[in-house]
């Protein structure tokens, strides 16, 4: 992994975007998940976003990044990536979570972030799009195996109590 990385914006490499509305009673029976700052909070007939797409939160529940690998609704509450510049939306998936929104939040009493804030924010990224691969490659085989471990230690749970 020999490959530069530059000092850039985040504005440089993604480009952000609200979310939007999709209150409780227009949402109809599907399959398409709809991510609120917090996570998949419910399921929608129609998408917004085409896949793959990243996603966190921008008000309430900030710093958390969520990768939906299919079509989604992204609501209000949240940021996603309308444009990956040509960068790897894994990566970005990844990237995106060693930024520290605090830094960015504008709101008082409930923490919220602008994009226009994060847009500014001053990084280092690789410039080279194999780089990109290669690093969430090996953070991908990694949650992987978290994810593996996680689950046998449900099933070793669950034997121990029976």
């Amino acid at each position: 992994m020999g490959s530069e990385w530059c000092t850039k914006t985040l504005g440089d490499v993604i480009e952000l975007k609200r979310g939007y509305d999709l209150p409780k009673q227009n949402r109809q029976a599907g399959d398409v998940p709809i991510i609120s700052s917090s996570g998949v909070s419910d399921v929608h007939l129609e998408a917004k976003v085409t896949g793959p797409g990243v996603i966190t939160g921008r008000y309430g529940t900030i710093g958390q990044v969520f990768y939906s690998k299919a079509d989604f609704w992204p609501l209000n509450t949240t940021l996603y990536v309308k444009d990956f510049k040509g960068n790897d939306p894994k990566f970005v998936y990844y990237f995106l979570q060693t930024i520290n929104y605090r830094e960015y939040s504008d709101k008082a009493a409930v923490p919220g972030v602008n994009r226009n804030h994060l847009h500014m924010a001053d990084i280092s990224f690789p410039s080279d799009i194999s780089t990109q691969r290669e690093i969430a490659h090996i953070l991908g085989t990694l949650d992987d195996k978290i994810e593996l471990n996680r689950q046998m230690n449900t099933t070793l749970e669950a034997m121990a109590q029976a």
